[in-house]
């Protein structure tokens, strides 16, 4: 969807069926470095997005949030925000981390509202990091860590 894909931080690389098959194997088979969740409505079970965390660090106990995406007729139904409690409780609760990060293009007012509903705290802004649609694209990085988690359940 072009217009989700604008969205979001990354570019699309057009690639072969094979190498996708591939990719989603490599994910299925090893998550000591990332971890992909579908997100599914629990009534009818229908997959109607994902979302991950990568860079694992269990040393530092340090993880980036992968981003999520959610299918466009899906929008607006409190998918992401129940997807996002979940994979919180998991990196905080579950591993035992003490920080969760991950960026955003500035424009994307959707991720701003989000993530500082979360409690996320603004680290910086990566000026002109990303080139896509035929202009540079401002990119905030944002963190949330554990004891911030646990005074916002309070």
């Amino acid at each position: 969807d072009p217009d989700m894909l604008k969205l979001l931080v990354g570019n699309i690389f057009y690639v072969s069926s094979e190498r996708e098959k591939k990719w989603v194997e490599e994910k299925i088979f090893d998550d000591t470095k990332e971890i992909y969740w579908a997100i599914c409505d629990n009534k009818t079970n229908e997959m109607v997005g994902f979302t991950s965390i990568r860079q694992i660090d269990y040393r530092n106990r340090n993880v980036e949030w992968g981003g999520m995406t959610i299918g466009k007729e899906f929008w607006s139904k409190g998918y992401a925000m129940a997807a996002n409690a979940l994979v919180l409780k998991f990196v905080f609760e579950e591993l035992g981390f003490n920080r969760i990060y991950t960026s955003y293009l500035d424009e994307h007012e959707v991720s701003t509202a989000i993530f500082e509903k979360m409690g996320f705290t603004i680290e910086g802004v990566s000026r002109e990091e990303v080139y896509k649609g035929g202009k540079f694209h401002n990119v905030v990085k944002v963190s949330l860590l554990k004891s911030e988690y646990d005074a916002k359940l309070k």
